[in-house]
């Protein structure tokens, strides 16, 4: 997400970008720091303790990540008087029981410690700052220099020589490209739209298994067989979101997250 937004805001902003090698963000004295050093107008929080199970074996990690982090940001965005835009993420909500979507006025019920410090980081920001877009997005694709998402990973595994790989179809998101949610994060930042919560996401909604199999399709030297799994078919210590898409009810909605598959099979 950092990268699409670097592309994105580069030619009309002056960027600091900030990665794990600079920047501690479980110590406040480095953040504070390295914001006082910069005085930012804006600050993008993409950071984020990652990964359902990650976070079940390390949850003081993710309490101090996903949720106190963002907190300290918002205080410190009210000493500095900058614009704090904060990521989510679709995990803060439980399955679905129908063919809908959560938009931006549904009731969150995190089912695991990864939703769970979201959601605390959410309400920190929504509660402290002033200046606040609060971002919320689903399975992210996007052309990445880290291994660190869900299509990238399989891609590695494609590349590493696995002719065949075994996908969910029971894990149901909102495919987001980064390069359309950066669009619209610019979009949101030059808009003058109230502060508060936003969905960002692609329109549809697809499986797991439809994304690596949509990127298939369009991908014919990929020399891979995408077959249908179960998330029950791979082990897990926390309990997964099986069916969290997202919609927006308050931003119009971006092209289908099948048309931006297209372009993002070009680009590889």
């Amino acid at each position: 997400m950092g990268k699409a937004l670097n592309s994105a805001l580069s030619k009309e902003y002056d960027i600091t970008s900030v990665g794990s090698k600079d920047l501690n963000v479980r110590n406040e004295n480095e953040v504070r720091k390295i914001i006082k050093s910069n005085e930012p107008d804006i600050v993008i929080n993409t950071v984020a303790f990652l990964g359902i199970d990650p976070c079940e074996k390390d949850p003081i990690k993710a309490f101090e990540m996903n949720m106190m982090h963002p907190m300290r940001l918002a205080e410190i965005s009210n000493e500095f008087g900058f614009l704090l835009v904060h990521f989510s993420t679709d995990a803060v909500f439980s399955d679905i029981k129908s063919d809908e979507s959560y938009d931006e006025y549904s009731m969150p019920n995190p089912v695991n410690v990864y939703g769970m410090t979201k959601l605390g980081g959410d309400m920190m920001v929504q509660e402290i700052s002033k200046k606040f877009y609060l971002t919320r997005i689903s399975v992210l694709f996007g052309d990445n220099d880290k291994n660190n998402q869900f299509v990238e990973k399989m891609l590695y595994r494609i590349n590493s020589g696995a002719s065949e790989i075994n996908i969910a179809d029971d894990i149901i998101g909102t495919p987001c490209y980064s390069k359309d949610v950066a669009l619209s994060i610019k979009n949101l930042i030059e808009s003058d739209l109230e502060y508060g919560l936003y969905h960002v996401v692609n329109d549809g909604k697809g499986s797991l298994y439809d994304l690596m199999s949509e990127i298939s399709d369009h991908m014919e030297t990929l020399p891979v067989i995408v077959n249908r799994a179960s998330h029950k078919d791979f082990s897990a210590i926390g309990k997964k979101n099986t069916n969290t898409p997202l919609k927006s009810s308050k931003l119009k909605p971006m092209r289908h997250w099948k048309d931006a598959v297209k372009e993002y099979c070009k680009s590889l």
